[in-house]
């Protein structure tokens, strides 16, 4: 017998707790769950300041004005299935087409769950966001960030996101619950994290010492737990590295020793959104705190990070007349807006958003660091369809 079905047009959510506009999906609804499809298109104009290599292990800091195109399609398809007592089986999958001809993938997974709140998430996915940006449509630092990856001899800034998710070869597993306004997950990450610390198997270093091409297996958990009662979102969480020795340097030393901390204050109702975000990130022979506050009012968003780094200890050596043994402490400081034009002509879910963004870094022992700072603007086509 054939199985009736129906098509409808709906908004989808992207991401929890996001704050972000949503896909218009094609939802495909018949007697044995939904089929949804959407997606959106993102393309960049960018203008911008960058520095190659270190900026704390080099005599002579490199700055380049680049102006490029970047950018990709996204397509989105997720389907859903319910059994008569409310178990389900969900998964999505987004593959993306870039401008610059290289194929890539935001989510991967498939999950499956019951109507007491219960899910078990396996694939590719982000976990909570413990350190929300807010309009972000263009921001980078005089340094690296920890959704990317750890360069050494850089300013470093901490977000609770080096667990979090979408890692290139490593695998995801999470547990979450949802109760009333309280939610809880825990996220893991297992695998070959090499990929984290640049050059890591290839010349990579870490406080100059170089990084031994041998390397275990991670075991990263992720523990959050997040309160939304009303406009309101409370959330704090870890998240730590099990495997002793995973990845250490050529002294022998466990550099994939890393313990995070997060904590979000959220406010979102009408037009306000805020977010205060703090991070703490204890590692071998450094430690580093983020503090982040943005705001985004109607249109406008405008963001802060400050991040200090503490290094203990650096390898001891020179290049040239240049002492590359500067531990201490540093920081980076970076603010970004970005205004959205909504609706561009008259077409819905087309806008057109304008961005900028400076940050800059600070050494005592340093004296050509004012070279390292970065600023930079965006003009980003955003269509979702």
């Amino acid at each position: 017998m054939r199985a009736k079905t129906s098509i409808t047009i709906c908004m989808g959510s992207l991401a929890l707790f996001s704050g972000m506009p949503a896909f218009a999906e094609l939802v495909v609804e018949g007697e044995a769950g939904k089929l949804a499809f959407g997606g959106d298109v993102e393309l960049d104009i960018n203008a911008q300041n960058t520095q190659d290599g270190p900026i704390f292990f080099a005599d002579d800091i490199e700055s380049n004005d680049e102006y490029n195109q970047s950018g990709r399609i996204l397509l989105d398809v997720s389907g859903e299935r319910a059994s008569d007592t409310g178990n389900y089986a969900r998964f999505k999958a987004q593959p993306l087409i870039k401008t610059n001809g290289d194929p890539g993938i935001d989510d991967a997974w498939f999950a499956f769950g019951t109507p007491a709140g219960q899910e078990v998430k396996v694939g590719r996915y982000e976990a909570f966001d413990l350190f929300p940006l807010g309009q972000d449509t263009v921001y980078s630092y005089s340094g690296s960030t920890s959704d990317g990856l750890y360069t050494d001899g850089q300013g470093y800034v901490y977000q609770a996101k080096e667990g979090r998710g979408r890692a290139d070869s490593a695998g995801q597993v999470m547990f979450s619950q949802r109760s009333g306004d309280f939610y809880a997950e825990l996220s893991t990450l297992f695998g070959d994290r090499t990929d984290f610390f640049h050059g890591a198997g290839n010349g990579g270093t870490y406080h100059g010492f170089d990084i031994d091409p041998d390397a275990k297996n991670s075991f990263i958990v992720r523990p959050v737990l997040a309160w939304s009662p009303g406009p309101w979102t409370l959330a704090a969480g870890m998240e730590t590295n099990l495997v002793d020795n995973a990845l250490v340097d050529e002294r022998g030393k466990d550099i994939s020793d890393r313990t995070g901390y997060g904590t979000r204050l959220t406010y979102a109702e009408g037009d306000w959104s805020v977010n205060g975000n703090l991070a703490y990130l204890d590692a071998l022979e450094e430690d580093n705190l983020t503090l982040g506050l943005n705001t985004v009012w109607k249109n406008i968003g405008v963001g802060y990070i400050h991040a200090r780094n503490e290094i203990d200890e650096v390898k001891p050596g020179t290049n040239g007349d240049f002492d590359l043994s500067v531990p201490g402490e540093y920081t980076v400081d970076t603010l970004y807006t970005s205004y959205r034009f909504p609706n561009v002509m008259s077409i819905d879910n087309f806008a057109i958003y304008l961005g900028a963004y400076y940050s800059r870094v600070d050494h005592k022992e340093i004296d050509n660091i004012d070279d390292a700072d970065r600023y930079g603007g965006r003009l980003r086509f955003k269509y979702f369809f």
